[in-house]
């Protein structure tokens, strides 16, 4: 090949090596623009979304501390404690009956009625005095026969020690809750009624039995609470309906309040893990 055929040939093959040179700089730009258009993108997408939070779950509902029939449990983590005294419980579920209205007065006012509550934790002796509550007597009692609260748990148990209460101003007490075949501190028979005021100069001492309300004796339902250690500073506006009698009743409801579970916010207590169940409850007349 001529010398000046050859520099011809060398120097386009350079040209051509800078042209594709160019070509790839262009294509590498275009590729990083594209990966840094993403990245902006993405950044402002979750800067976006905790702008519209507040880089927080939604709240809950403000339930109140007092034995509401309207607690819906946080889906906060749950330890696990199988208290000393308490066995696992069982899959069975509630029977899940509903009724329309509640039932008609059937109990005779001038007896005294007896509730055995055979619980994972133990049994409770109630010793029902219609005396003081015809009504809720006699609704407990009809749920009771109608196995309504078998199978149902105690969804709360909410213990408030002295230093707690100090900082709140409050009183120290301990309570557990149940009575709701769903299990989330929302649910009952599907009827309300209006229950009894609590006797006058009511302190709830320990072993008081009571209905679980929506803050007024008129949405009475199957929901009742036991005060293990005594409330005196709860607010008059809760039915009392009894008390639990036998040193039996209150080892098994000392154990209960040893349960760890869910928190369930607002100082509404914790939601046992694992469940403490109602195995069954039967009823006699003395």
């Amino acid at each position: 090949m001529a010398k000046g055929g050859y520099q011809r040939q060398r120097l386009q093959q350079k040209k051509d090596a800078e042209r594709k040179a160019r070509k790839r700089a262009r294509r590498n730009k275009v590729a990083a623009q594209w990966a840094i258009g993403i990245a902006v993108l993405a950044l402002l997408g979750t800067v976006l979304g905790v702008t519209l939070t507040g880089g927080k779950k939604k709240p809950l509902a403000n339930p109140s501390a007092s034995p509401s029939a309207s607690i819906t449990p946080s889906p906060s983590p749950t330890p696990y404690y199988l208290i000393p005294g308490c066995t696992k419980p069982s899959s069975a579920k509630p029977n899940g009956k509903q009724f329309k209205k509640a039932p008609p007065m059937t109990i005779d006012k001038s007896k005294t009625y007896i509730v055995t509550v055979k619980t994972t934790c133990g049994t409770m002796t109630w010793k029902l005095d219609p005396k003081i509550a015809p009504i809720a007597v006699n609704n407990i009692v009809f749920l009771v026969k109608q196995h309504f609260y078998d199978n149902t748990i105690i969804h709360r148990v909410n213990v408030v020690t002295a230093a707690d209460a100090a900082s709140s101003g409050g009183s120290p007490y301990a309570i557990v809750q149940g009575g709701d075949p769903t299990g989330t501190g929302s649910g009952g028979p599907g009827y309300q009624y209006t229950g009894e005021a609590p006797p006058k100069g009511e302190k709830f001492p320990r072993g008081t039995l009571a209905l679980a309300n929506a803050n007024s004796l008129s949405t009475d339902g199957s929901q009742f609470f036991v005060v293990v250690q005594s409330w005196p500073t709860l607010p008059p506006q809760y039915t009392v309906f009894g008390t639990v009698t036998g040193a039996a009743s209150f080892m098994t409801l000392d154990r209960m309040i040893k349960a760890q579970g869910s928190d369930l916010g607002q100082g509404l207590g914790i939601s046992p893990n694992p469940k403490i169940k109602i195995i069954s409850a039967t009823v006699a007349v003395q």
